[in-house]
């Protein structure tokens, strides 16, 4: 785990920057035609799914693929699904080469995965190693799944049940028939983002062997999104609700879903309220079904009662039944006040407690008012120099006055603690004088920076402050940020061929690394998926190189030594450049559920 998480930072700070640039970069006019950049993107990703093709292992080759074709969605659907096509036949063939495998290794030994040790002295049997790798397999295919939900509900519901068509071998069958339900329901949450109707579709099916708290999650996510196709959901779960026998286990999912179709109802009553998840007959009906469920209960009431309020709200009737059975434990011993008597006895400790504390509070006031004071004036000169910061930008500044912004900004930063800080800093405040075309003090303003770093980075900590440099150079002057960011990549080489070689060593179920292949979808089949997504970091940074000169960008991938690390900088490169209508399809959705 360390040597992977290592490792990959290692791929990813060579070629991300800061977000503190963000804002600097987003205001920088493009100097490329949007148009003709995504046209050499796209043939860029064609090229890079030839580089995948070639991908020694077909674990790799299936989970890259899978991803750029998400990213091709937007651009060419057609296309995409061709590629999605491939990625899945590709992983019907994985399963049915594991499945023949461990066919021909019949039941195994009695007791044998029980006796597998891992670590340095592991006991690795091929038919134990098979059985892990079919067991990643599982993962990538969430993985898949949940990256083509984002564009097709059902084409990625189809792929993840009938891809397992193709076993035979009943040691993986009961695997499957275990499937993750937990992980579908996240399939389904995801579908909702895109196509309430289908997420409800799959919902209702889902709920066949039982309600369980993800559902109602579920159900919140598909009625923000469409509260017609929420109120099916919602009607679906009471209807097997009532056919259910609810225990103990399951009055927390219950009570959970009476709380937010309750709260769904209130809200409808107002001017412009939407459909409630569940109307008053309903809701009586839900507060029927778990108070009875309570009334068969006969242990500590203490587990239900934070419930019985919306129970009394909606059927005031099972709530006085409820009182009346449970009335000596809901209301204490006789002649006593039970929990509360203990509530104004607690209410009494609590006040006789802040009164002896008062003298201790008092003197306290002055040191209090002294560290508001002085947060509050830190926070008021902050807010003054982030102002006086911004001015930069304007180019009908004067001169004088900018370059004595500068110089105070410069002293303030340079006595920052942490030359991380101060190389941000400096660089942000560099990027707001280049944004006003004083290119000659911003190059001065980086010189400062540059001399807070090692000229020929030795330890982790040199190579990060080297990266943030780089990041640096390409908010301010984007063409000195091309050669320092390829020094970094040619001397990274030789420290992740390094970090490859221990893992080899002690990888002895080579699940890490298979034919010399670090395997990057075996990594709990997330790690191509989690990457790209953290990726948004370093897109602001990538698409201003990408802007100045793509050439040079992309070029920067194949200083790499690494197949595997190439393809993931080329996939870093291609979600900043073609990732910006997806990112826009997002924040459109998300306007249409606020609104």
């Amino acid at each position: 785990m360390i040597f992977r998480k290592f490792a990959c930072s290692l791929t990813l700070a060579a070629m991300t920057a800061s977000t503190i640039f963000g804002q600097a970069l987003n205001n920088k006019k493009p100097t490329d035609d949007p148009a003709a950049l995504k046209k050499e993107a796209v043939a860029f990703l064609r090229e890079t799914m030839s580089d995948v093709n070639n991908l020694r292992t077909l674990e790799n080759r299936i989970s890259f693929s899978s991803e750029l074709a998400g990213l091709m969605w937007f651009h060419d659907e057609k296309e995409a699904r061709s590629l999605y096509l491939t990625a899945f036949g590709n992983f019907k063939e994985l399963l049915m080469q594991y499945d023949q495998q461990m066919n021909s290794y019949g039941d195994g030994a009695e007791g044998e995965e029980e006796s597998y040790r891992g670590g340095l002295f592991a006991d690795v049997t091929e038919r134990s190693r098979i059985a892990k790798r079919f067991q990643a397999a599982m993962k990538v295919r969430q993985q898949i799944a949940m990256s083509l939900a984002e564009h097709d509900a059902e084409l990625a519901f189809a792929f993840y049940f009938e891809s397992l068509a193709v076993l035979t071998n009943p040691e993986f069958r009961r695997q499957m028939e275990m499937r993750d339900q937990y992980f579908e329901v996240q399939l389904m949450t995801q579908i909702a983002e895109t196509n309430a109707a289908k997420a409800s579709q799959f919902a209702i099916k889902s709920i066949a062997d039982g309600v369980n708290y993800q559902h109602i999650e579920l159900l919140k996510k598909i009625y923000a999104k469409d509260a017609e196709k929420g109120a099916e959901f919602a009607a679906s779960i009471l209807s097997k609700l009532k056919t259910d026998n609810i225990d103990a286990e399951k009055f927390w999912v219950v009570g959970a879903f009476l709380d937010f179709t309750g709260e769904s109802f209130e809200k409808s009553k107002g001017e412009g309220g939407k459909k409630a998840a569940l109307n008053q007959s309903d809701l009586r009906d839900l507060a029927d079904i778990f108070a009875q469920a309570i009334l068969r209960n006969e242990d500590e009431p203490g587990m239900f009662q934070q419930y019985l309020t919306n129970i009394e709200k909606y059927n005031p009737s099972r709530g006085v039944q409820i009182r009346a059975k449970f009335k000596k434990s809901l209301n204490g011993p006789a002649g006593g006040t039970g929990y509360a008597s203990n509530a104004v006895s607690n209410t009494a400790i609590a006040i006789g407690n802040a009164a002896s504390n008062s003298n201790n509070l008092n003197s306290n006031d002055d040191y209090v008012r002294e560290r508001e004071q002085r947060a509050k004036e830190r926070e008021q000169s902050e807010k003054q120099f982030q102002e006086s910061v911004e001015k930069l930008g304007s180019k009908q500044l004067p001169k004088e006055e900018r370059e004595k912004i500068v110089a105070h900004a410069r002293r303030i930063l340079l006595q920052t603690p942490g030359k991380d800080k101060k190389i941000l800093g400096l660089s942000a405040l560099a990027a707001h004088v280049g944004k006003a075309g004083d290119k000659e003090l911003a190059a001065e303003i980086m010189k400062d920076a540059q001399a807070l770093v090692n000229p020929l980075p030795k330890n982790y900590q040199d190579f990060i402050l080297t990266w943030m440099l780089a990041s640096g150079y390409a908010a301010a002057e984007p063409e000195k940020a091309f050669p320092l960011l390829e020094d970094t990549i040619l001397r990274v080489n030789d420290t992740l061929s390094a970090f490859i070689k221990v893992g080899e060593f002690i990888d002895v179920a080579g699940e890490m690394i298979d034919e010399g292949e670090v395997q990057v979808g075996a990594f709990g089949g997330q790690m191509v998926r989690g990457l790209t997504s953290e990726l948004n970091m370093a897109d602001a940074t990538l698409r201003l190189l990408a802007r100045a000169d793509f050439n040079k960008t992309k070029n920067l991938t194949s200083r790499f030594d690494r197949s595997e690390v190439r393809i993931l900088a080329k996939m870093m490169i291609l979600r900043s450049v073609l990732g910006e209508e997806k990112q826009k399809k997002e924040k459109e959705a998300d306007v249409t559920v606020d609104n």
